[in-house]
């Protein structure tokens, strides 16, 4: 039963025993009664009364528009300073269509149709490596395949290597079971200082012939 009905049932039922106390002409015992019922109806009015009060205080309180709060000062971060020499690294699930210029070492297990720019560094095609496009570099090695033009100070075919291009190249180093199969260069070696004037190394001409190299 609900508190309100039970406090009405309560309140009818004192009212009851104070006419009943006063047909039994036992006035003090009615006036009692009466009482005690009178405040069984006036004490749920009056808490109904303070809830509603309560409750209209608490939704002006809501309404009130938030006190201005100056915004927190940022933190002052230092500005993020890119790594020059990272390692970027394309894995065996990924395909990636564009071109990458990197400053740092590159290693491809998966596969890029694009050019690779590494000129200072290391490119390294992994075995399962696939790259369709041009690669420059400082050092290449290759234990995957490579379809295009590299140019490389020295290069390395691995056991698993495949080129199908053109090679430019200061050194050379074709593995058993590596293959090369398309044009070959052989860059001009870099000048040297020499204590002696006018002394310096020969360069070599530029020489561009077509080699097909298949170690057994």
């Amino acid at each position: 039963m609900e508190r309100k009905y039970l406090t009405l049932n309560s309140a009818l039922l004192l009212w009851l025993l104070a006419l009943i106390a006063w047909c039994l002409n036992v006035p003090p015992l009615a006036w009692l009664f009466a009482a005690l019922s009178l405040a069984a109806f006036a004490i749920p009015l009056l808490l109904y009364q303070v809830n509603i009060m309560f409750k209209k205080t608490k939704i002006i309180e809501m309404d009130k528009p938030a006190e201005f709060m100056p915004p927190a000062p940022a933190s002052e971060k230092e500005p993020t300073v890119i790594e020059k020499h990272g390692t970027t690294v394309i894995a065996s699930d990924v395909c990636v269509e564009g071109n990458i210029v990197s400053g740092g070492h590159v290693y491809v297990h998966g596969t890029l149709n694009g050019n690779i720019d590494s000129k200072e560094s290391l490119i390294k095609v992994m075995r399962g490596g696939l790259v369709e496009g041009n690669i420059t570099c400082r050092e290449l090695i290759i234990d995957g395949k490579v379809i295009g033009q590299c140019s490389s100070d020295m290069v390395e075919i691995c056991e698993h290597g495949q080129v199908t291009g053109t090679l430019a190249y200061r050194t050379l180093a074709v593995k058993k079971g590596g293959s090369f199969s398309g044009q070959a260069e052989v860059l001009p070696v870099v000048a040297e200082k020499n204590n002696v004037v006018g002394l310096m190394k020969e360069i070599a001409p530029d020489t561009l012939v077509d080699v097909h190299i298949h170690p057994l």
